[in-house]
């Protein structure tokens, strides 16, 4: 009996004031999942074709009346066909663009891809990440922290 693939749904918006970007993130290949696009370069949705299991869901927020603006949510999910359940998570709230680069190079490769005004661009879905680098990125997830710029030596 072989599982079925199951749709999972992500999604991008860059407006003006809000800028969103929902991707997964492969454990066992070490890489991000490439989705079908639905949408246009303002808007739209990510859908994947994955079979059930274990993966990373990465979340970049923007919103300019948030303080801090911008937010990354690391979460492992256990991905079904019924539900979508988070086992782990870490929140990283941040001003400057400095402050990602001594995260794990998932996370930076998210931020330098997340949504400008009016235009969409995406992570580099070829990339395969090192044993190294995933295990760091696992070690983060699974801290269940929330980490935010200017309080992480209080």
């Amino acid at each position: 009996m072989t599982e079925e693939l199951i749709e999972v749904e992500g999604k991008y918006r860059g407006t003006l004031s809000i800028r969103y970007l929902k991707l997964l993130y492969s454990i066992k290949n070490r890489k991000f999942i490439k989705g079908y696009l639905r949408g246009d370069r303002v808007e739209g949705k990510v859908l994947y074709r994955i079979y059930p299991g274990t993966y990373i869901m990465f979340e970049y927020f923007y919103w300019c009346k948030n303080d801090p603006p911008r937010k990354i949510t690391i979460s492992k999910v256990a991905i079904s066909k019924e539900e979508t359940k988070i086992i782990n998570q870490t929140i990283i709230k941040f001003y400057n663009d400095e402050f990602v680069k001594q995260f794990p190079q998932q996370v930076v490769d998210l931020f330098n891809a997340r949504p400008r005004y009016h235009s969409l661009r995406m992570v580099d879905f070829n990339k395969v990440y090192s044993d190294e680098e995933n295990q760091k990125l696992l070690q983060l997830v699974v801290e269940n922290k929330e980490i935010i710029e200017g309080e992480e030596h209080q």
